[in-house]
């Protein structure tokens, strides 16, 4: 589970890196920073909730940072999904 998380932020970052770089060079790059932009929203939720899940009933602890980024997380989602309604 945790190298399944590492190869979507591995991916995450090479889509963003790309359509930065293509905006830098004065290419078109919209179509890039959409597509990164879909996959940030929805891996990132996905790997959040793997993040508490293997942490157990620890990741829902406010002493731990994982329960702050999950539930920031699920507050971008409900933001993200309340633009495309």
């Amino acid at each position: 589970m945790i190298a399944d998380m590492a190869i979507e932020i591995d991916a995450m970052q090479m889509l963003i890196l790309n359509a930065a770089s293509l905006a830098e060079s004065g290419q078109a790059f919209h179509r890039e920073a959409y597509l990164a932009r879909l996959l940030c929203a929805e891996k990132s939720m996905k790997i959040g909730t793997d993040g508490v899940q293997i942490l157990g009933g620890h990741g829902f602890t406010k002493e731990h940072p994982v329960e702050r980024w999950y539930r920031d997380l699920r507050a971008t989602a409900i933001l993200h999904s309340g633009l495309h309604a």
